[in-house]
C-alpha cells in the first residue's frame, strides 16, 4: 500500500503585495484540488500576522506527490510566488503510513451527540 505524504511549508509574505499572494494562493488551491491523490490543499494565515502563511498538503503516495510536482499548476505557483516572498519559504515532508488520532481530551462536544 503506498505510504501518504505530508508536506507543511511555512510561507513570508511581503505585507505590501498580500492581496496578489492571496489571490495566487487561492488559484494555485482551486487548480491543485483536482489533481490526482490530492487529498488535501491548503493555504492558512497565522494569527499573529496577516503575511505569515502555513501550506498544508496531504497526497495519497510518493508518485502523486511527485506527479504535483511536475504539474502546470505546481510550476505556475513557483513561477509567480518570487517576487511576492519576504524570504524563501521553508517546507517539511513527511512520510509515514501511520496516522493517529488522539482520543477527545474533554467531555464531547453535543453537537456530535445528534
Amino acid at each position: 500500500m503506498p505510504e501518504p505524504v505530508l508536506a507543511i511549508t511555512h510561507i513570508h509574505g511581503i505585507a505590501g503585495r498580500r492581496d496578489e499572494l492571496r489571490a495566487l494562493m487561492r488559484d494555485t488551491e482551486q487548480a491543485t484540488a483536482a489533481e490526482a491523490g490530492c487529498r488535501l490543499y491548503r493555504f492558512t494565515v497565522t494569527l499573529d500576522d496577516p503575511d505569515e502563511y502555513v501550506h498544508v498538503q496531504e497526497w495519497a503516495s510518493e508518485e502523486t506527490w511527485r506527479a504535483h510536482q511536475r504539474s502546470e499548476a505546481f510550476n505556475a505557483y513557483q513561477r509567480s510566488l518570487f517576487d511576492l516572498l519576504a524570504r524563501p519559504s521553508e517546507m517539511a515532508i513527511h512520510r509515514d503510513a501511520q496516522t493517529t488520532r488522539p482520543a477527545p481530551s474533554g467531555p464531547p462536544d453535543p453537537r456530535s451527540l445528534d
